[in-house]
């Protein structure tokens, strides 16, 4: 009997649940990835994290046909070992959505009413009134890459008042973006916004695609936000256009290298927020993963179409 095979540790309700709907495979959940070795010969379905199977790993599972992702980007995935093997690709896109708008919506909150700055005047017992406060009413956010985090996140800042710029490479329109920009305008786009947003995953044509034109070509009073991937955005340029005031501040959830050194300037920078790769984090990611991925199960055994299915080509 062949494996679905998981390399994480997930509720057993779950696995009962999926062991239910294809009682024709063996669905084993490992603690450990080293204890895989034992069961890979026979797994036709891998379930990891983006990162947990290497061009090594995926060359002893001989009879390997599908892998899904409990993680939304694929870019630590060998794509020319699976596009020669022809082996499907899925991810947990859509999982993501409501905790990372929630957690961009917070950071422009911080840099609107400057709580931040406040936060560090609180621990000093100091009661200053100095700082300049706003309101995101009337402001305008530009999302890079609009799929299903960035559309969430168009739809909750149209509900402060916000106006709402995309980009996506198709074009396509939205119906919470109320003027949507290709990639080739994306100077022009984000030339515009007052909060510029990264949601972009990470792919040989985006690695290091904002640096010092981009940030050039933002308003001087804008802020920028990453959410999507570290590796995107040149961070020595970004770190040049905070020095010089070329923009107003960032809010960093992801970087070139993580954990982020603790000799980087970003960490002293007062316009700088900065957290360490959580905004996916939520107690309700894996049920809704369980969601994806059960549907898919079905699709693979001939039951509808696969959700979430990875270009192998495009890389997401």
């Amino acid at each position: 009997m062949k494996n679905i095979l998981f390399l994480s540790k997930v509720n057993s309700k779950y696995i009962e649940e999926m062991q239910k709907i294809a009682p024709q495979f063996n669905v084993i959940c490992l603690d450990d990835k080293k204890d895989a070795y034992k069961y890979i010969k026979d797994t036709e379905v891998l379930v990891c994290f983006d990162g947990d199977a290497d061009a090594e790993f995926i060359h002893n599972a001989e009879n390997l046909k599908w892998i899904h992702l409990l993680s939304a980007g694929a870019d630590a995935m060998p794509f020319d070992v699976l596009k020669e093997r022809k082996i499907i690709l899925t991810n947990s896109k859509g999982v993501h959505k409501y905790q990372i708008s929630e957690q961009v919506l917070g950071y422009m909150l911080l840099f609107e009413r400057a709580l931040n700055y406040f936060i560090r005047k609180q621990m000093n017992r100091e009661w200053d009134k100095s700082v300049r406060v706003s309101e995101l009413y009337g402001k305008s956010v530009c999302i890079l890459g609009v799929g299903s985090i960035g559309e969430e996140i168009a739809r909750i800042a149209r509900e402060f008042g916000m106006k709402t710029i995309g980009v996506r490479k198709s074009g396509n329109i939205s119906q919470f973006i109320d003027e949507m920009y290709t990639n080739d305008n994306m100077i022009y786009a984000v030339s515009k916004a007052d909060y510029v947003i990264c949601a972009l995953p990470l792919t040989d044509e985006t690695y290091h695609l904002l640096g010092k034109d981009f940030f050039k070509n933002m308003k001087n009073d804008a802020v920028f936000i990453n959410i999507g991937r570290g590796k995107v955005v040149d961070e020595s340029s970004l770190i040049d256009a905070l020095k010089n005031k070329t923009i107003r501040g960032a809010a960093l959830d992801v970087f070139e290298e993580e954990p982020l050194s603790k000799e980087s300037p970003l960490w002293d920078m007062e316009n700088v927020i900065i957290t360490p790769h959580t905004a996916g984090i939520s107690p309700h990611y894996m049920e809704r993963g369980i969601e994806i991925i059960k549907h898919n199960i079905k699709a693979y055994l001939g039951d509808g179409d696969f959700i979430n299915r990875v270009d192998l080509e495009k890389q997401y």
